[in-house]
C-alpha cells in the first residue's frame, strides 16, 4: 500500500500552489520493453518546433520557487528544464531504456 504525498508547511509556506504527485514504477525489465514508435524523437522535435507554448512561463515559474527554497536553479534546474535546454542544444536526447525515455518524453512533452 502507497502512502499519500504529504506537504511539508515550510514548502507550503514557499510555494502555495504546489501540488505533489509520485508514481512507482517497477523497472525490473525497463531494458527488455519498447516504447510505441519515436516517441523520445517526436517530443524532441516538438520542443525543437517551440513547443508547448506554455513551458517556459512554467519553466520560469519552477525556478522561482526553487530560489524561494534556496536552490541555484541555474545550477540546478528541475529535470524539465534540463531536458529541454539539451534538446534545444542538441536537437535531441539518446535514447536509454524505454523507462528513462519515457519519463524524458513526457517531461519534454
Amino acid at each position: 500500500m502507497f502512502e499519500l504525498p504529504v506537504i511539508d508547511a515550510q514548502i507550503r509556506d514557499i510555494a502555495p500552489g504546489f501540488i505533489a504527485m509520485s508514481i512507482h514504477v517497477d523497472a525490473t525489465n525497463a531494458r527488455a520493453g519498447q516504447l510505441p514508435g519515436n516517441l523520445l524523437e517526436e517530443a524532441s522535435g516538438y520542443v525543437v518546433r517551440g513547443g508547448p507554448s506554455w513551458a517556459e512561463a512554467h519553466l520560469t515559474s519552477w525556478a522561482d520557487a526553487y530560489q524561494r527554497f534556496g536552490a541555484k536553479p541555474n545550477r540546478t534546474p528541475c529535470s524539465a528544464q534540463a531536458l529541454r535546454k539539451r534538446v534545444l542544444k542538441d536537437g535531441k536526447l539518446p535514447p536509454i531504456n524505454p523507462l528513462v525515455d519515457l519519463y524524458n518524453a513526457v517531461s519534454l512533452k
